[in-house]
């Protein structure tokens, strides 16, 4: 019986695994884009020379005012209306030690956001916006009549500066946006960033007096989509997309369900796109009365509906677009934290993962290497189970001293099974022997499995994060499969320490072609799962040798 239920438990594991693996193969090939690097290097430049271009065609800039009053950076003599759709686009690049923004004039949105701190495939800054010249950006304003969202999305704003550089000695900045049309439409959009900071602050101010019969409505959305998904093979694991947090529940929208606007009414945290690595959420502050999830042009965008009155409207928000890094989005609240998403198993033992990964992140404090933390995770879950596994592979052993007894109990009754687990029963208890022992102690430790499983399968912390030699990526998997075969010897290694009472002929055959059945397996996962395993499996042979080799109890 228990041989029989060790083998459904490592099936079953093997099942968990194989899964993952197959899920891998099947997922259609990520779809490119362009190449970040270009852009970056393109639109370096853009602040100047779109500047030049500006004073060479003789037109002026109209100082912008920020929301509370207060005159921003001067720019060149003011201008009472701006000249629509004439100007030459100004590129407004913005540093903030974590992020690089490039902000656009035309529309007063956010063209690309690069993370330079990681890389996609290429090697090139992680670009987290996706949209191109046939979609909106990040941060666009709509109105619900076609005409205003034409000037709003079109309409060529002032940039209060060209640039804007942060530092520790200069950690808060803004950079202010004005359009005054010659409809008297005038908006005021007043971006604030921090250094070393992924949050950034939104105030809008648009007085549609001008259009106050029209009673126009407006709203902003991020897309389409979010960038920086290099991994796009775990989509199947975890929702990739629209994810909204109201009413102290995580909502997430499948791009097939959405054909007309979705919105969400109610106590509205957040709304957001966020894949394996990365989120963009829109943080509703003030004049924000509903979340939207909606498609233009076959695309998906999520943002956020704007109170307004007579056609006016003044609101605040802030825009999370960064890493999901559990330490991070604690620190920043809003419940961002539930922007962790660690796939349809690992979600059901977040109550585990979160600790582990923490307890990951401060081995990493210590050590710097998170190789080491994950060798110390290891250890110490091991230490926990110590006590369960022992006893399991006592029970192991005391199983292995009565099987002699068992086969005769069989053969004597085999035809009247009734008598046959009677007599048993009576044998595992005059040799104080429990069936079960063997098994139940490895089940309880499937939950932690699992959790430390998404731990290192999702954790962006693991991303590019070296151990040693050739291991240069923890979250990729070994470019030699060293470590997938040398975790298929210490399981085979393992297996054959492990004394086995199996006669059926194909479970023997399935028990001995596990080790290879799994070292192809490991061949594609991240190497720093595979550290894991075989660490674990190095534990587990000291301790079977010390159980069935040096103790006499």
């Amino acid at each position: 019986m228990e041989n029989r239920a060790l083998l459904a438990f490592v099936l079953s594991l093997g099942v968990f695994v194989a899964w993952g693996y197959i899920l891998t193969l099947i997922q259609p090939p990520p779809k490119k884009v362009a190449d970040p690097s270009a852009q970056v290097e393109g639109s370096a430049q853009a602040p100047s020379s779109a500047t030049s271009g500006l004073s060479q065609s003789g037109s002026s800039q109209t100082p912008a005012q920020t929301l509370d009053g207060s005159a921003p950076a001067a720019t060149a003599n003011s201008a009472s209306v701006d000249k629509t759709f004439a100007e030459s686009e100004q590129i407004v690049q913005v540093t903030n030690g974590l992020v690089t923004y490039m902000l656009s004039s035309k529309g007063a949105v956010i063209k690309e956001l690069f993370i330079p701190r990681y890389k996609d495939n290429e090697g090139a800054p992680i670009n987290l916006v996706l949209s191109d010249e046939t979609s909106l950006y990040p941060m666009t304003l709509i109105a619900s009549d076609p005409e205003v969202s034409n000037i709003l999305q079109n309409g060529n704003y002032q940039a209060s500066s060209g640039a804007l550089d942060l530092t520790p000695e200069n950690p808060e900045g803004k950079i202010v946006f004005q359009l005054k049309h010659s409809s008297g439409l005038e908006v005021v959009r007043e971006y604030t960033f921090r250094y070393m900071d992924y949050m950034v602050q939104v105030n809008n101010r648009i007085d549609g007096q001008a259009y106050a019969d029209r009673n126009l409505t407006y709203h902003t959305l991020w897309g389409p989509g979010l960038g920086g998904n290099v991994e796009l093979q775990v989509e199947m694991f975890t929702h990739m997309g629209p994810t909204t947090f109201v009413n102290n529940k995580r909502v997430e929208t499948d791009e097939e369900d959405v054909s007309d606007a979705i919105r969400h009414h109610g106590e509205l945290e957040w709304t957001s796109f966020q894949n394996k690595y990365f989120g963009a959420a829109l943080i509703p502050e003030t004049g924000i009365k509903s979340a939207v999830t909606e498609r233009f042009n076959g695309k998906l965008y999520v943002g956020l509906d704007f109170e307004s009155v007579q056609s006016s409207s003044t609101t605040s928000y802030s825009l999370y677009a960064g890493t999901k890094e559990l330490q991070i989005l604690e620190e920043q609240g809003h419940k961002l934290v539930r922007l962790m998403d660690y796939g349809w198993m690992g979600n059901k033992f977040a109550f585990l993962v979160k600790p582990l990964l923490k307890f990951l992140l401060w081995f990493y404090e210590q050590t710097g290497n998170y190789g080491w933390s994950i060798i110390l995770v290891t250890c110490l879950i091991k230490l926990l189970f110590f006590p369960l596994t022992h006893k399991s592979f006592k029970s192991m052993k005391g199983m292995m001293k009565v099987q002699p007894y068992i086969k005769v109990i069989q053969e004597r009754n085999k035809d009247d099974r009734t008598k046959m687990n009677k007599e048993m029963m009576e044998l595992y208890q005059k040799h104080r022997v429990n069936p079960l022992g063997g098994c139940l102690p490895m089940l309880l430790q499937i939950p932690v499995f699992i959790a430390l499983y998404h731990v290192l399968f999702f954790s962006i912390e693991l991303r590019g994060a070296p151990f040693m030699l050739w291991l240069t990526d923890l979250s990729e998997a070994d470019p030699y499969y060293i470590t997938p075969v040398f975790m298929g010897f210490t399981m085979f290694l393992q297996q054959k320490m492990t004394p086995t009472t199996v006669v059926d002929p194909i479970q023997q055959k399935i028990m001995m072609f596990l080790p290879v059945i799994f070292t192809f397996l490991f061949l594609s996962f991240p190497s720093g799962l595979v550290l894991y395993w075989i660490v674990n499996n190095l534990l587990t042979i000291a301790q079977q040798f010390y159980i069935y080799r040096i103790a006499k109890d």
